[in-house]
């Protein structure tokens, strides 16, 4: 059996990308399509079009910027070929499609289903008009404490799960499928056979469910990890440098990055060569190649290859105005659904101390940005300093009684 994959002209915007070198886990996505196929048995053909398809026998088509696991490319074929008829994947909507932000896909969207660029073919005599194979991919989900205030009448879920489609036609659906990679598997311990499970509960002499998952570590090689940090459910790459009291929790950091000491990484990926330092947290974030934070707190963020954060800098993810979060995608302002997204941060992009970044906003590969005034930037001869208050107090060695004075006082 053949898969055609049909290349586009698409560009992932802020970073000008095509999808297929888009990375997910750290990896192409080029490089998990033709993984992914050739351990189905499947023989993987690039074409510009469609039209270059003369193939009588049994095959499937994809868009290039196609990202899909196994499970999904297993159940779809499976399901197909029961109905020995053309198909088209389509996903039950619901809480994966949500947080896929499916609003942001090129995709066909109907009440009960959302149809992807996947389809199938059977031999030429099968042939007919093409049916939809519906596959419903919801298996669990994880409740995220949050006050009710925030995330309103329904407690907020975050969806665990191996089986995944998701079309990379902006960068929120690069952040859903790095983020739901990492919590695929997860779904795939949760579903393991008891067998396994109780091994990895006997490896951990324990039956709780944090100490199992600190079983199923992959630590690299050369790593210089502080006999004071704690992983569970991560993938630690070669060369990588963990310092004391850090904890790294269901994510993955890539070859050679260093992690300060205090740090705290969850539900995270981690490109080459990232650095983290002292005291810094990144939840539910993906780091290209490189980055550099010092941002005590990075939360649902995508930051490109090469990028640096300052301390004091902050990506917001939460709208204050109650509504649901808005990306820009072809000019034209999109509602996610979802009620907290971070910024995007091109590549290249450095960001000062005092730069605020409202929610969902994407800053384009290259800009180095400054704050005006909260950033101290010049002083005059005479100690004034602009957009500042300063107060003089030298005197105050002088004479302990005396009043305060200075060049803005009340």
């Amino acid at each position: 059996m053949k898969a055609y994959i049909v290349q586009s002209n698409k560009k992932i915007e802020p970073f000008g990308d095509p999808p297929r070198d888009c990375l997910i886990a750290n990896r192409k996505l080029s490089e998990i399509q033709e993984q992914v196929l050739q351990r189905l048995g499947i023989e993987l053909k690039i074409i510009p079009d469609t039209a270059q398809i003369e193939d009588p026998d049994e095959h499937i088509v994809l868009a290039d910027n196609l990202f899909f696991t196994r499970e999904l490319m297993k159940e779809f074929i499976y399901r197909s070929r029961m109905l020995k008829s053309c198909t088209t994947c389509a996903l039950k909507p619901g809480l994966v499609t949500l947080h896929s932000m499916v609003a942001t896909q090129d995709v066909k969207i109907h009440a009960d289903r959302v149809e992807y660029a996947l389809r199938y073919m059977p031999a030429q005599k099968l042939r007919g008009e093409p049916v939809p194979v519906v596959i419903d991919p919801e298996q669990f989900s994880q409740v995220v404490p949050m006050p009710e205030h925030i995330r309103g009448s329904q407690p907020y879920r975050m969806p665990l799960t191996d089986t995944l489609l998701i079309q990379v036609d902006h960068w929120t659906n690069l952040w859903a499928a790095n983020i739901a990679t990492q919590l695929a598997e997860v779904a795939r311990l949760m579903k393991s056979p008891k067998l396994k499970l109780l091994g990895l509960a006997l490896r951990a002499r324990s039956l709780n469910k944090w100490r199992v998952l600190h079983q199923v570590n992959k630590i690299g090689k050369n790593c210089d990890i502080h006999p004071t940090a704690y992983i569970e459910g991560s993938t630690i790459g070669d060369n990588v440098l963990i310092g004391a009291g850090s904890v790294v929790r269901l994510s993955v950091i890539g070859d050679g990055s260093a992690l300060g000491s205090n740090v705290t990484i969850e539900s995270s990926i981690l490109g080459e060569e990232c650095t983290i330092n002292s005291g810094c947290t990144v939840f539910f974030s993906v780091l290209y190649p490189r980055a550099v934070s010092s941002s005590r707190l990075l939360l649902t963020s995508t930051c490109g290859r090469d990028t640096f954060i300052s301390d004091l800098a902050g990506l917001a993810d939460f709208r204050f105005d109650g509504k649901r979060i808005e990306v820009m995608k072809n000019g034209v302002p999109v509602n996610t659904g979802v009620i907290n997204l971070g910024a995007c941060l091109g590549h290249g992009v450095y960001l000062g101390g005092g730069c605020g970044v409202a929610p969902a906003t994407a800053i384009p590969n290259g800009l180095r940005i400054l704050p005006k005034k909260p950033l101290i930037g010049e002083v005059s001869p005479d100690g004034t300093i602009p957009g500042h208050r300063v107060i003089n107090t030298q005197h105050i060695s002088r004479s302990p009684d005396a009043s305060p004075t200075g060049n803005d006082s009340p």
